[in-house]
């Protein structure tokens, strides 16, 4: 399993944060634990029919990953009932599939992922995916 936390915030202010405590002080954060490698191919085919959907991106060492604007842009306006409807979805792709996983969990957490990126004032916002090691 891998723990992962998503922040939303700029490149400028993700590459001035010391340390994932200064980042998880400064923006809006939610994190998944995922059964597995860094898997949001399936969540972003879901939302954008595209399997791009993460890019690493090396800030001091560190290895982060940049979601592709497409995807944080879905997550932010779809309507609450899409993404209980995108999680019911979510569960039957990997990384997910063969799990016994609750789709409300799911659902939770792109709740919480769109609250994160409403509550952002940042204009060039992204979501950065910090993994836990």
């Amino acid at each position: 399993m891998k723990k992962i936390d998503i922040f939303v915030c700029s490149d400028a202010e993700m590459r001035a944060c010391a340390s994932w405590e200064d980042a998880f002080e400064a923006f809006p954060v939610t994190g998944i634990t995922l059964p597995g490698e860094l898997d949001f191919v399936s969540l972003g085919q879901l939302l954008t029919q595209s399997a791009q959907h993460a890019a690493p991106v090396r800030i001091d060492r560190r290895d982060v990953y940049v979601f592709n604007d497409a995807i944080a842009q879905a997550i932010g306006w779809l309507a609450d009932d899409d993404l209980l409807a995108l999680a019911a979805a979510w569960t039957q792709t990997a990384p997910w599939a063969g799990l016994a996983v609750n789709s409300i969990d799911l659902a939770g957490f792109l709740l919480e992922l769109k609250s994160c990126w409403h509550r952002s004032a940042t204009p060039d916002k992204a979501l950065y995916v910090w993994v836990d090691v």
